[in-house]
């Protein structure tokens, strides 16, 4: 699924982006928030894409657009549209090797 939306910033101050969360019941099954890629300081506008992998079994898919620190983000003509396999994925796949539990709790090597 593509997440693609224009977007431009006004002195942002830390970073900004557009976020898409894919979710089976309370477990994230994807997420991207451009953190990698942010829009920061003052920019005019360009077209952003989010694409992420959507499982059958998915229950919902939550967006939208966030501001960490001061400044501002105004963002328009957002869309959505299912993409191929073709198209690479914006943020790579969450880990399913994360251990489940915490680990080394005594610090230990």
């Amino acid at each position: 699924m593509r997440f693609r939306a224009s977007a431009k910033s006004e002195t942002v101050s830390q970073w900004a982006g557009l976020w898409m969360r894919i979710d089976k019941g309370s477990e994230v099954v994807g997420f991207d928030n451009m953190q990698s890629r942010p829009l920061k300081g003052t920019a005019d506008w360009q077209s952003f894409d989010v694409v992420l992998d959507v499982p059958k079994d998915a229950t919902s898919i939550s967006f939208g657009v966030l501001l960490t620190g001061s400044g501002s983000v105004w963002v328009s003509n957002a869309s959505f549209e299912t993409v191929g396999d073709d198209v690479a994925l914006t943020d790579k796949p969450l880990d399913d090797n994360r251990p489940k539990a915490p680990v080394n709790l005594d610090f230990r090597e």
